[in-house]
């Protein structure tokens, strides 16, 4: 039944508020619309993978000591990306007010796995 609300929670945010908060923001789209991000230097990619290359080691390195709960350095490493995406955008396309979107979402994330460490807690009565 948890999987269900936060399912359905980040479609809610996905679907609904992000495109509130593209109009709010006067979100512009690239003149030519790709699949993938338009990285702001030529260094964001290797340090984007440097990150996540880091979350996974962490994790495979720590598993042993911290068991389950090493899996909060995915959700931390996704919130690292999503922040350095936002300090990149206010950086270089201040105007385009990107980066608030990009904020909003690393904010997002880490508050869901915040509360769904609490409710875990909670629910071991721990």
């Amino acid at each position: 039944m948890e999987l269900f609300i936060v399912l359905f929670m980040m479609m809610i945010h996905q679907w609904l508020v992000i495109p509130i908060i593209k109009r709010k923001v006067g979100y512009e789209r690239p003149d030519e619309p790709t699949i993938f991000y338009a990285y702001k230097t030529k260094w964001q990619l290797p340090a984007e993978l440097g990150i996540v290359v880091l979350a996974v080691a962490a994790v495979a390195l720590f598993t042993p000591t911290l068991g389950i709960w090493s899996v909060l350095f995915i959700p931390v490493a996704m919130s690292g990306i999503l922040a350095l995406r936002g300090v990149l955008e206010k950086k270089y396309e201040p105007y385009m007010k990107h980066y608030v979107i990009s904020f909003i979402q690393a904010s997002v994330l880490l508050s869901a796995f915040v509360s769904l460490i609490v409710y875990a807690w909670v629910m071991n009565g721990a």
